[in-house]
């Protein structure tokens, strides 16, 4: 495609979609004009083609001069993006450099440019009166090379697809001493699998077993997650690429092109949005959530792994089995310290979910019980429905520690993976050791056993005597409509676990026959 006057669309438009990975976590839009690339970056801009083609816009900041932005620190953006501004500025070098030094470490820097060979040059008919150079790609390269250490050159684009007569480059700034690298240009693999993934941390596990499967039959998996996701998935090694959406900046127009943009780059792609929450887990927002209990129960009394691996065409026979969460070395290391510092039987408890009905109001009262025993256990979690825990001591020995999330989450995680037993809800936490050989107790609120724990090892899953359980609904932040139990406030089903029957359930799996008073 040669650039005509005819075809006028903004420009940093045609390919806003292609950087949206790279500018996830936010940053500067240079050159902005009067529409940014992503609505969450700080547009900036001069201003100056209000005066050249007459268009009015309001960027975040006006300022004269993007080859000059002393405004900001030292290695205090995100990310940098800049759409056609650097065949506008003389010194096109030097803002590089101020570009390169504004940028952290691991950040990326975008450049999208007008390609000498498709756009029209300097003093040729439609030119762009501004202009001060001709671009071509090698220009900013061969730039990079001699004056920035340390990079990789992750994306190199000719764009003269549809309307595009452009280039694209995308440099990532590597730490000092990792040296200049052109991944782009490594052969592709023969086979692609692309997995979309957002929701919950303990549903990123679901989407690990999709992808050891699909590694297994021989694809490079590239997993679509937002920020909470990656964490989880991080080191994962059936996962070749990991892509973080930002939240809340797609509409769902925009969400619905962004997937139709990615999925033609893959041989697989497999979209698990919905597949459980929706599918098997309705929201207040959805008519299925207000079907007769009986009805839920009959169309949505399936495993949730089964319904992620139907969504991604694998056997769905395939069980548990590859539901891992990757610690690294080092996170081994700190968990079993941590654990090492504690003189007996450990266990680990997670009382809360993703949403207030998961609450276990009996969370206290079990620590101490297993006190009274002389068992250790460690709470994790976000305990902000659980008021009023406190650490548990007995005999001057701190047996029963509330950490909440004081930890970050991937060393709760591998911790979790030390324990000699575990106790939890719906939870991360709860599939991280699912196929784990320690004794488990689940406390279900919303799923059956059925749903969850069906094909998990050494697990007594709890459902609790009520009449709404299993409800298979996902309640709101009020969970208005989720049965209470009066004492506790907690929901019914979460108040029917007393922390007698699970203390019991557990020290008989440690081989602790009876509680100990205390």
């Amino acid at each position: 495609m040669v650039w005509t006057a005819k075809n006028r669309r903004h420009e940093s438009e045609k390919v806003r979609y292609e950087v949206l990975p790279y500018l996830a976590r936010g940053g500067l839009d240079l050159g902005c004009g009067p529409q940014k690339v992503w609505p969450h970056l700080i547009g900036i801009d001069s201003g100056k083609d209000t005066e050249l083609f007459g268009l009015e816009f309001r960027p975040d900041l006006i300022l004269p001069d993007a080859a000059r932005l002393s405004l900001f620190a030292d290695q205090s953006a995100e990310a940098v993006f800049s759409s056609h501004l650097l065949e506008h500025i003389e010194d096109w070098q030097g803002a590089l450099r101020e570009w390169w030094r504004l940028l952290k470490v691991d950040g990326h820097l975008c450049l999208y440019l007008p390609h000498r060979d498709l756009y029209p040059n300097i003093g040729q008919p439609e030119a762009n009166p501004d202009h001060k150079h001709d671009c071509l790609p090698e220009h900013s390269v061969d730039f990079f090379r001699l004056a920035c250490g340390d990079w990789a050159l992750v994306a190199h684009q000719v764009r003269n697809e549809t309307d595009e007569c452009s280039f694209l480059l995308v440099f990532q700034k590597k730490a000092s001493g990792a040296g200049q690298s052109e991944p782009y240009r490594a052969d592709p693999p023969a086979r692609k699998a692309g997995i979309v993934r957002i929701g919950g941390n303990g549903d990123a596990l679901w989407a690990a077993s999709v992808a050891a499967h699909l590694h297994y039959d021989g694809y490079a998996v590239t997993a679509y997650v937002a920020k909470n996701g990656e964490e989880v998935l991080r080191h994962d090694p059936h996962i070749a690429n990991i892509v973080v959406l930002p939240q809340g900046i797609l509409s769902d127009e925009e969400l619905l092109e962004y997937w139709a943009h990615e999925a033609v780059k893959f041989d697989k792609w497999v979209n698990l949005i919905g597949s459980v929450e929706t599918r098997l887990l309705p929201h207040q927002s959805q008519i299925d959530f207000y079907l007769p209990q009986g009805v839920r129960h009959q169309l949505m009394n399936r495993n949730y792994l089964d319904q992620v691996h139907a969504y991604a065409e694998i056997d769905t026979t395939a069980g548990a089995e590859w539901q891992r969460f990757y610690p690294t070395a080092a996170e081994k290391q700190w968990a079993k310290e941590t654990r090492d510092r504690l003189k007996g039987q450990l266990v680990m408890l997670s009382p809360t979910g993703s949403g207030p009905f998961k609450a276990w109001p009996h969370a206290q009262r079990f620590m101490e019980l297993l006190a009274d025993a002389g068992v250790y256990s460690i709470m994790v979690g976000d305990l902000k429905q659980l008021p009023d825990l406190d650490l548990v001591e007995r005999h001057g020995i701190e047996y029963g520690h509330v950490v909440g999330q004081e930890f970050p989450l991937r060393l709760a995680m591998t911790l979790c993976l030390e324990a000699d037993a575990f106790v939890g809800t719906e939870s991360v936490f709860a599939n991280v050791v699912a196929t784990e050989p320690m004794p488990k107790i689940i406390l279900l609120s919303h799923s059956s056993a059925e749903n969850l724990t069906r094909d998990w090892t050494r697990v007594i899953a709890l459902e609790a005597n009520v009449a709404c359980h299993p409800c298979h609904r996902i309640h709101n932040a009020g969970a208005a409509l989720c049965a209470k139990d009066t004492t506790t406030g907690a929901s019914a089903c979460m108040a029917s676990y007393s922390a007698e029957q699970v203390a019991d359930l557990v020290l008989q799996a440690l081989g602790i026959e009876q509680r100990q008073a205390a």
